[in-house]
């Protein structure tokens, strides 16, 4: 899957799971940071994350592993669509 393609997916996981406004999550870039309290970011708090984490499971096919710290991987829209392409590649 092509990194575009992952990066329009998790704009739709936003607007279906997250309940973002369409509008707002088209507006997004690979730039755009996710964690809230951080300048020009989606805002997401922890039970977001949370969420996110289950959907990109359901969609990908990628295994969230509570054991290991993602905070590195969910620091933006690029970093995670890096994180899903890598591994959907290895899979």
């Amino acid at each position: 899957m092509a990194p575009k393609e992952v990066l329009d997916e998790l704009k739709t996981i936003l607007v279906t799971r997250l309940k973002f406004d369409p509008r707002r999550a088209a507006e997004m870039s690979l730039e755009t940071p996710l964690p809230k309290d951080v300048a020009g970011s989606a805002g997401l708090d922890s039970l977001d994350f949370i969420e996110l984490s289950l959907a990109v499971e359901e969609r990908f096919g990628i295994p969230m592993d509570d054991s290991q710290d993602l905070t590195e991987h969910f620091a933006s829209l690029d970093t995670l669509c890096r994180y899903i392409c890598a591994r959907a590649g290895g899979a």
